[in-house]
């Protein structure tokens, strides 16, 4: 396992993904792992069919994993319901690491662009080829454009792009560190002992 997510990470993680039911699914399903989806309609009263709904998004979204089995006497299907640990902290590796190809693709567009803009919130920041478009005037107000220093996004999107690089690098040394022991052991020098005749 690369990293233990506390249980409240993991059920915010679930209201992320499925709403505030997917939240009480997810606390349920940390409670008695391997409940089956009729148990948490039950427990939670709510429609068997929601409940599958959201354990599927929660599956699909790879946090959720489950184990078929067969009713004897009906032949019905029984789905139980696990959280995996390692599938957690997966997804949220990933997920991390697709918010740094962004914020890298961001920080990029933002250092080869010049940016234009009135001063009046709720308008957007025009590029330079933008402003000349609109002859440098807000297509929304009418105000006259200004240049913008955006050195202070541009330094904002670098530090976010390093606390995010540390948090990887971070994760990977946890890795590295519980590996390593499993390879010293397979490496360990055998000590061949000479019988004396």
């Amino acid at each position: 396992m690369l990293l233990h997510i506390d249980e409240d990470t993991i059920i915010e993680l679930a209201v992320l993904i499925g709403g505030e039911i997917a939240g009480k699914i997810m606390k349920n399903l940390l409670k008695k792992p391997g409940i089956t989806d009729e148990e948490l309609s039950r427990i939670l009263q709510i429609d068997i069919k929601e409940v599958r709904k959201i354990l599927h998004k929660l599956n699909e979204q790879g946090i959720l994993h489950y184990e078929l089995a067969r009713e004897k006497d009906t032949g019905h299907r029984i789905f139980r319901w696990y959280v995996g640990q390692e599938q957690v902290t997966g997804f949220i590796i990933t997920n991390m690491k697709k918010i740094l190809e962004r914020l890298e693709e961001r920080l990029e567009y933002e250092k080869k662009h010049q940016f234009y803009w009135c001063g009046t919130k709720g308008c957007r920041k025009l590029t330079f080829e933008e402003a000349l478009d609109s002859l440098f005037k807000c297509s929304v107000c009418g105000k006259p454009l200004q240049p913008v220093d955006n050195e202070q996004t541009i330094k904002a999107i670098e530090s976010k792009i390093d606390e995010i690089n540390n948090y990887l690098q971070q994760l990977s040394k946890v890795k590295k560190i519980e590996e390593e022991p499993a390879i010293k052991e397979k490496a360990k020098p055998v000590k061949i002992v000479k019988s004396k005749k």
